[in-house]
């Protein structure tokens, strides 16, 4: 059996830690390499998480636009993004690249809301700031997890 990411970052966690950070001699260059394995601690908490977290937002952000194309017509770039997203990419960096290209259409679908009271445009104008809402949330749990402040 292979060893998976986690017990790889373990291993890396603890070659700095109990190999390099001795032979340091700096306190400088010590403090830096014992940030390095906080850094890891970090992205191992953030290596649970963040695949769910951007398959959650992928989901949501494909509906949100389809919802703005049925409310909003073809709008440029919608459509495009969309269908560059009809299936789910194999690796978490094709996932966060398709997410950041149907990302980057909610702020002109929020440009192009009109006015008024029709309920579909309502409905979109409320899923555009739950969007938001919760891409805040899913922000905040990367960063803050595995204790580390930014």
């Amino acid at each position: 059996m292979q060893p998976g990411v986690t017990e790889l970052l373990t291993g890396i966690k603890n070659i700095i830690f109990n190999t390099l950070v001795p032979e340091l001699q700096t306190p400088q260059a010590r403090q830096e390499a014992m940030y390095s394995t906080i850094l890891i601690e970090h992205l191992m908490a953030r290596w649970e998480i963040e695949g769910a977290l951007l398959i959650e937002e992928h989901n949501e952000l494909r509906t949100l636009l389809t919802q703005a194309l049925e409310v909003l017509g073809e709008a440029a770039g919608v459509r495009e993004a969309l269908d560059a997203a009809s299936t789910m990419p194999p690796s978490p960096r094709a996932l966060d690249a398709q997410n950041e290209r149907m990302r980057s259409q909610v702020p002109a679908i929020a440009r192009k809301l009109p006015p008024g009271s029709d309920p579909r445009v309502l409905e979109l104008d409320a899923a555009l700031r739950a969007y938001i809402r919760n891409q805040h949330r899913r922000d905040r749990q990367i960063v803050q997890v595995g204790e580390l402040a930014w």
